[in-house]
């Protein structure tokens, strides 16, 4: 029965973190629901596999990492690059949200302090649930309110046109990438050395990062659609 429940919690929780990371960038959800919901039941068989089956729980989240940037660069047609900002960012916020729920029941007596080692049980089931309920209503909040970053063109991107990959905003959104997948390996360390407070921060840190990088990115579109704007008026 164990094993059902995981199953099923698991495709629920990819597909939150999936939606999630789509919101944050305002990119669309609607017209990828299924492809979303086909890739997140794929997610957590194959978390199922690492931590159930294989018993190596250290390598399924940085593996996951991995198969959410190929999910968005071959099935969204979304840009490496911006695929593994955008996972990156939307991982690490879900770990935060995750990891706040944990400390919340924790603190209130209702879980204890081992859990985030376990993969079964009902205190296990009850902070997932709850980190689900949250990020589904945080991704319901971004889309009714009309808020997250509008600097990533909308899917499918074009490929064909040459990218400069030694822009500031690429080398920019580049390094923040790479943090983030340290952080994940970090964040797996920690996890399994029952550091959670350490784990939480390294997930702030990281989202940190990429909250600033993308605010200044929203700023620079906007301060350069301006720029244009004044060009054409002055050309006219």
């Amino acid at each position: 029965m164990d094993n059902v429940i995981f199953i099923g919690i698991g495709v629920i929780d990819a597909f939150a973190v999936l939606t999630l990371i789509l919101k944050l960038f305002m990119l669309p959800v609607g017209e990828y629901r299924n492809k979303l919901l086909i890739f997140a039941t794929f997610i957590s068989l194959f978390s199922f596999t690492m931590r159930m089956v294989l018993g190596i729980p250290a390598f399924d989240l940085p593996l996951q990492y991995v198969l959410f940037v190929l999910f968005y660069r071959f099935v969204m047609q979304i840009k490496v690059h911006i695929a593994t900002f955008i996972a990156g960012a939307g991982i690490n916020a879900y770990a935060i949200i995750q990891l706040s729920v944990y400390y919340l029941y924790v603190w209130s007596g209702i879980t204890h302090t081992k859990i985030l080692s376990e993969n079964v049980g009902l205190q296990v089931y009850i902070v997932q649930a709850t980190a689900i309920l949250v990020t589904l209503l945080i991704s319901f909040a971004l889309s009714k309110l009309g808020y997250g970053f509008s600097f990533i063109i909308v899917p499918p991107h074009d490929f064909l046109r040459k990218e400069n990959y030694f822009s500031n905003k690429n080398l920019a959104m580049i390094a923040t990438s790479t943090i983030s997948l340290f952080t994940v390996f970090v964040m797996m360390v920690l996890l399994y050395a029952a550091e959670p407070l350490g784990l939480l921060a390294a997930a702030a840190v990281a989202f940190g990062l990429s909250f600033y990088f993308s605010r200044w990115s929203d700023k620079d579109d906007t301060r350069k659609a301006v720029e244009a704007y004044r060009a054409k008026n002055k050309a006219v």
